[in-house]
């Protein structure tokens, strides 16, 4: 499994000196985009003419971070159902290892040329888990 690590910034936060909501969801992203990464250096996504977009995210705040923490944002697995993806993301306090949050984020894949979603194939649920096990 891919893992990123983000050492917390005092740009990062807010007035009350912990990471604001809204940065939560930057992390998050960067911990995707570096989970897919692969896919997308392989170009499989354009391969297969789609799209990826985020349509929900549900995040559930356990911790704060605060300014010099190191993080660490992985995705731990990936619920597929007919049109749409969850992955399932947690952000780690690496020092101690205590879990600062969980998020499920949900996706749909839509074909570039229609802009239309479409089903989840097997070949996508291979690619990702595939991604999953690095």
């Amino acid at each position: 499994m891919r893992k990123t690590q983000i050492k917390v910034r005092g740009y990062h936060c807010d007035a009350y000196g912990h990471v604001n909501n809204a940065r939560y969801l930057e992390f998050l992203e960067e911990g995707r985009w570096d989970f897919l990464q692969p896919a997308i250096d392989e170009h499989f996504f354009d391969y297969l003419n789609l799209l990826f977009v985020v349509v929900n995210i549900n995040i559930n705040y356990r911790k704060p971070l605060v300014p010099n923490m190191l993080v660490e944002i992985s995705v731990n697995s990936i619920e597929y159902f007919n049109s749409k993806i969850v992955f399932k993301q947690e952000v780690l306090d690496v020092e101690n290892g205590v879990l600062c949050n969980t998020a499920d984020v949900t996706f749909v894949l839509l074909d570039k040329d229609t802009g239309k979603p479409i089903p989840i194939r097997e070949e996508i649920k291979l690619k990702f888990d595939e991604l999953l096990s690095e």
